[in-house]
């Protein structure tokens, strides 16, 4: 066991740092795929008329850059759904220890705004 000290947060304190920690990685990821959405909206057009007249290439060499930064994203989505589960076991065997837990209710981040 780890030894108290005073500046060392409490086990409950940590689960909230970590229940956070999740929350301030899925807005994170909720922005990339916004601004990947835009991204993607200027290079096709409103009108799916292509505006910059790209070669097939270019075209080629877009969705490659799209589908790796997706792929990275559903990575990094299923480490955060780890990360959860081990937080919720540990929830668990705690609440069957009968050890009192804090309520975390975490703040609604703010809306992304509207794609134009």
């Amino acid at each position: 066991m780890i030894p108290e000290e005073p500046l060392r947060p409490d086990t409950d304190d940590a689960m909230v740092d970590l229940l956070g920690s999740i929350a301030m990685e899925e807005i994170a990821i909720s922005h990339l795929l916004s601004a990947e959405a835009k991204k993607m909206l200027a290079f096709i057009g409103k009108d799916l008329d292509f505006p910059t007249n790209p070669s097939n290439a270019e075209i080629f060499q877009f969705n490659k850059e799209a589908a790796r930064l997706i792929e990275s994203l559903v990575i990094k989505e299923w480490l955060l759904l780890r990360k959860l589960q081990n937080a919720a076991d540990f929830f668990s065997n705690k609440k069957e220890n009968h050890q009192p837990l804090h309520d975390f209710i975490p703040p609604c981040p703010e809306p992304l705004e509207e794609m134009e």
